[in-house]
Order: C-alpha cells, then sequence, then structure tokens
C-alpha cells in the first residue's frame, strides 16, 4: 500500500480525502503545527527522515479578499505559503525522487471577455499579473510554474467550488453555504452573468487515487462535467435541498465587480475536463448528478 503525505489534511477538501482514502492508501496526515512547509530545512528534514511514496498538498491560503490585501507582497503569508511552500515541495520531491501532487484552481485564469474560459487542460495561464486577477489566483498559477522548473515527477489537480456532505465545522463549503444564507433569510441576489464550474468532493476520490497509484504526471481537471451559473446552481440546490422554487433574486458579477475596491474573480471561468477523463478513463458527473447526490444524503 503506498505511503501518501497529506499536507494540509486539517482543512476542508483534505479531511474528506483522508477519510475517503485511507482504505486506498496508508495515509500520513499532517498540517502546518507538524510541517512547515514555507521552511525549506524543515521540508528537508522530514523528506530525508520520513518513509513516503508520494505527497499531496492540499494546504493553501484560499481567503481571496485577505489574499488581496496582499497584492504584490512576495513576504506575506499567502505568497509564502501558496508559492514559497509549494516550491520547497517540488524541489524536496524531486531530491528524494517523490510523486507530488498539486491541488490548484480555476483562478490562474482571468475568465475576462478578452480571455474567457471554460480552459481545457493546455490552456496557457497568464505570464504576468493583470487587473483583472486576484493575487490569489497569482499566487496559485506561480506555484504551478514552480512545480514546472523544479522537475519533479508531478500532477496538478484543478479543482474549484467544492462541497460535500461530510461534516465539518471550520468553515461552509460552497452549497452549504448558500444553504445557510436561504435559511437565514439573507440570500443575496446570485450572479446570472458568471461561468462555473464545480466539485462535489466525494467525485475527487477515485480520479485522484488514480492518479497517485499509477503516478501520472501532467495537469488534470476534476469539476463537474459541465458548466453552470452561480444562479443555476442555487436554483437547483434549493428545489432538491430545500424543496423551494422561484426564490433567488438575479444579480450581476459585472456590475459587481465594477464598484472600487472589490476583489478580482474569474466571471467567465470554469475548466474543460474532456482530456482527464479521457485519461483516467473515467465518466465525470454533471453538476447537476453531483447536486442530487448531496441533496439526497443530507
Amino acid at each position: 500500500m503506498k505511503r501518501v503525505l497529506v499536507i494540509g489534511a486539517t482543512g476542508l477538501i483534505g479531511s474528506r480525502f483522508v477519510e475517503l482514502a485511507k482504505n486506498i492508501f496508508e495515509i500520513i496526515p499532517v498540517d502546518e503545527k507538524v510541517l512547515d512547509i514555507t521552511n525549506q530545512q524543515a521540508v528537508e528534514e522530514y523528506f530525508s527522515t520520513t518513509q513516503l511514496d508520494a505527497v499531496v498538498n492540499f494546504a493553501a491560503f484560499t481567503n481571496v479578499d485577505a489574499a488581496e490585501k496582499e497584492r504584490n507582497d512576495t513576504k506575506g503569508l499567502c505568497y509564502k505559503l501558496n508559492v514559497t511552500g509549494v516550491e520547497n515541495l517540488a524541489y524536496a520531491s524531486k531530491k528524494y525522487n517523490k510523486f507530488l501532487v498539486q491541488i490548484s484552481t480555476d483562478f490562474v485564469f482571468s475568465g475576462t471577455t478578452d480571455n474567457p474560459g471554460p480552459y481545457d487542460e493546455l490552456s496557457p495561464v497568464p505570464y504576468e499579473l493583470l487587473p483583472s486577477m486576484g493575487w490569489y489566483g497569482w499566487t496559485k498559477k506561480e506555484a504551478e510554474v514552480k512545480i514546472e522548473n523544479a522537475r519533479a515527477k508531478s500532477a496538478i489537480v484543478r479543482i474549484v467550488y467544492p462541497f460535500s456532505f461530510g461534516k465539518y465545522d471550520l468553515k461552509l463549503d460552497y452549497a452549504k453555504n448558500f444553504l445557510k444564507l436561504y435559511d437565514d433569510g439573507k440570500l443575496f441576489p446570485i450572479f446570472t452573468d458568471q461561468t462555473i464550474t464545480l466539485l462535489y468532493i466525494e467525485d475527487l476520490i477515485n480520479p485522484l487515487s488514480k492518479i497517485l497509484e499509477e503516478e501520472l504526471q501532467g495537469i488534470f481537471h476534476i469539476v463537474s462535467s459541465d458548466i453552470a451559473t452561480p444562479f443555476d446552481f442555487v436554483e437547483y440546490l434549493l428545489s432538491k435541498a430545500r424543496n423551494v422554487e422561484g426564490v433567488v433574486k438575479k444579480g450581476s458579477m459585472e456590475e459587481f465587480l465594477k464598484t472600487p475596491g472589490r476583489t478580482p474573480r474569474p466571471r467567465l471561468g470554469g475548466l474543460k475536463t474532456e482530456i482527464t477523463q479521457q485519461k483516467l478513463e473515467m465518466k465525470f458527473r454533471t453538476w447537476r448528478e453531483m447536486v442530487d447526490e448531496f441533496a439526497s444524503k443530507l
């Protein structure tokens, strides 16, 4: 059984992976208290003294608005965790011949009218930080570049907008957040002009496990097989999980982003999955199929 180091094992997605993949791999779960990936010496020492075959890095600074406050700050926590930490893992993986999987996002793309998604696995990422691109997305893009430069055996797995029926107390996922807003009577107008793909976290386990087991290299997109708008998603979610229809008001992300001080986000984003499905010989579900199972298990 492969020994897999799971970094960020107490996070929303990492903890669910640990729970669901514990019978597939011998998992070594760590968080920042056990291993500080921003400390190169600590990473080197851990890799040299720990028996492991592969590494999955779920750890990231994911608060998009907080990240924007550190824009252009390469000494800030967002950059240190999302870029420096990943670079340390990449070079240690190369040195000790370990297979590295980096969890990434579609925020590495701008998602603008000039360069709209959904993006496939071969779509080029921006070479420079654009005004339309957030600092969080840029740091995740830089992490992908660091891995490529290190030339370690590696895979980049892009996911986005995760949700799960699993219990997690520290943070609401994409679906549960909207359900709570509805339950509390605080549901705001939802964007009709944003394109996204989604991930039911339970659907991540099999494809990610195959990538780890066979050490498949390259870029993979593990999300719904089709795109949605947040408005369509929330409408369908409420119809399935709360048995209500026609209660969601329409909003515009284009108008929302015009307000000064708003954090840039991909408006026309989303990820294509055809190449990944073909490489993994798997069929991914539509976002409605994901919601159907999610709602049935609530």
